[in-house]
């Protein structure tokens, strides 16, 4: 070994030589545990996926055995609102709605809710008198208090009000639980809703004379469920009314108009001038017959001043009811024109021979003697 060659230089200070750390996805243990982790991922996830294809096949299943139970019932309670088992239709609803509302379509949901409101109505007709007209005011609302109850009691105080045809007050509850809970049996608190607000809006019409306000609450009622036929119509005849009070003092002609389709289905109906639909006509006819009369269409003018006075006698309108009258009996029977006279007729002198006085014609003889 030569003398220039150098040893290697060892460090006795250093200590032994450090293994080198391999990273994690290096090592063959981490790739078993990686593998086992990704077995148990799957796993779950199969599970999962099982779980809920094994429920919504119970849901699927369920909802085609709840489907011919559900039409069954609503035919059952059709049947039984035809034959006036009102209570009963009424529990096969609340069934449907506490069974079945899961697995029932939104069709069958809002049949189910007008039939509910049908019921309702119903039970509450067959429960308080129909309002009638009247003349009187009647007393103006109370303020209503605070509603503390809990949403059952709530619900339960809402029926009862209605069942005894107090409206008001079974709105105010019912507003009072919608503001407290939103979603508590929604559909049965619609139906409640529209036969209160319906009943209300009758009341106002025709009980208290409020067309406008009762026109209103019949509007409202119209979203929850379709106004039936009376309703509908008294609606329609309110609109007349004040569309043909519009025009009064203005247009006479528009007057009659109006309230003569009213008066004969409602002659009572009245706005708050306590003024019936039936005067209203009356007065209307004796104007809009004095304007014929002064336009000169006397046996027009007649129709109406006879129309008025079939209702009731007026002794002002009388003297001009007469006066048109026997106008109108002249324009109809003009007197006969007089005959002409018969022309007399001229003797003609006939000739005689000569020397001879005429002899007058046989027809002038027969003059002079006559």
């Amino acid at each position: 070994m030569e003398k220039n060659e150098k040893q290697p230089e060892i460090n006795l200070d250093s200590g032994p030589p450090k293994k080198t750390k391999k990273k994690f996805f290096e090592c063959r243990s981490s790739w078993l545990v990686m593998g086992f982790i990704l077995v148990i991922l799957v796993l779950v996830l199969a599970t999962i996926g099982g779980a809920a294809r094994g429920i919504n096949d119970r849901v699927s299943l369920a909802e085609t055995q709840a489907a011919p139970r559900v039409q069954s019932q609503l035919e059952s309670a059709r049947t039984d609102i035809d034959e006036g088992r009102y209570d009963v239709a009424l529990s096969r609803l609340d069934w449907i709605l506490d069974e079945m509302s899961t697995f029932i379509s939104e069709d069958e949901l809002a049949e189910v809710g007008q039939l509910y409101s049908q019921t309702l109505l119903l039970i509450s007709s067959y429960n308080t008198p129909t309002p009638q007209p009247s003349a009187t005011p009647t007393e103006p609302a109370f303020t209503p208090t605070p509603d503390l109850r809990g949403v059952e009691e709530m619900f339960d105080s809402a029926m009862l009000h209605i069942t005894n045809g107090e409206w008001e007050q079974a709105l105010q509850t019912l507003q009072a639980l919608r503001e407290k809970d939103i979603t508590f049996r929604p559909v049965r608190v619609d139906g409640m809703l529209y036969v209160a607000l319906r009943n209300r809006g009758l009341q106002k019409i025709l009980a208290e004379g409020s067309l406008e306000p009762g026109i209103y609450d019949l509007t409202l009622a119209e979203q929850f469920a379709p106004l039936d036929s009376r309703a509908e119509g008294l609606r329609t005849w309110a609109r007349l009314y004040l569309t043909g009070a519009s025009y009064w003092g203005v247009d006479w002609a528009q007057v009659v108009y109006y309230f003569e389709q009213v008066y004969p289905h409602l002659p009572n109906l009245r706005d708050g001038t306590f003024m019936t639909a039936t005067e209203r006509f009356r007065i209307g006819a004796i104007e809009y017959g004095s304007q014929l009369a002064a336009a000169g269409e006397f046996c027009l003018a007649q129709e109406y001043f006879d129309r008025a006075m079939a209702i009731a006698d007026d002794p002002v309108a009388r003297p001009t009811a007469q006066w048109v009258a026997e106008i109108c009996w002249e324009e109809q029977n003009p007197p006969a024109p007089p005959e002409p006279e018969a022309p007399t007729p001229t003797p003609t002198p006939t000739l005689t021979p000569e020397g001879g006085e005429p002899t007058p014609s046989p027809t002038a003889e027969t003059d002079e003697g006559e």
